[in-house]
């Protein structure tokens, strides 16, 4: 029943963000768009307990390995004030599980573990010059969770942030940017932006 109300609330709150994204003023200066998309090294997903826990029912009694590849972000942020950006954030990442067979266990095989991450951010460019800025950024949302082995699977929505309280950016219009942080995204994040 817990679980079931903070699966309601965040999206509640994922929904009242989506609305703020449609009722802000269209003033010109107030709608700066810009896209990003990203890659980031050791994401949350492919190092903690907390967004695996899901494979228990179906790799129960076995040692198991984890490896992951990283994270793929996709994000839209629009100007709210000269350096405040509000946005939203998609994240993939995947992971295999090595399920290593106990005595009189089942044969060695495969779990994997596919993480849809969706958050709403918040950026403050604390330092903004011609062709470089530095900035930090936060969010919070939900990962939602999907484990396959053996040809049965289970699902899972979990709390997801990413914290980068430093990253910098060189460019213009078209710029390329590094973060260095924790959450879903990654710990170290590069990644190219496109304003418009």
């Amino acid at each position: 029943r817990i679980e079931k109300t903070r699966t309601n609330m965040m999206r509640k709150l994922l929904l009242l963000f989506v609305a703020a994204l449609f009722l802000l003023p269209a003033s010109a200066q107030l709608r700066r768009s810009e896209l990003s998309v990203s890659y980031g090294f050791a994401p949350v997903t492919g190092w903690t307990d907390t967004y695996t826990d899901l494979l228990k029912d179906l790799v129960a009694g076995h040692d198991t390995g984890l490896k992951g590849w990283g994270a793929v972000t996709v994000g839209y942020n629009f100007r709210l004030l000269n350096k405040l950006s509000l946005g939203v954030q998609v994240v993939y990442a995947s992971n295999d599980r090595r399920i290593v067979p106990a005595a009189n266990a089942v044969p060695a095989g495969t779990a994997t573990s596919h993480y849809w991450t969706v958050m709403p951010n918040l950026k403050w460019t604390w330092l903004n010059l011609r062709v470089v800025s530095l900035y930090s950024r936060v969010g919070v949302g939900s990962t939602f969770s999907k484990a396959e082995a053996g040809g049965s699977d289970v699902s899972a929505t979990d709390f997801a942030f990413q914290a980068s309280p430093v990253g910098v950016e060189v460019g213009g219009r078209l710029a390329a940017y590094a973060e260095a942080g924790i959450g879903a995204s990654g710990c170290l994040i590069f990644g190219a932006r496109y304003r418009f």
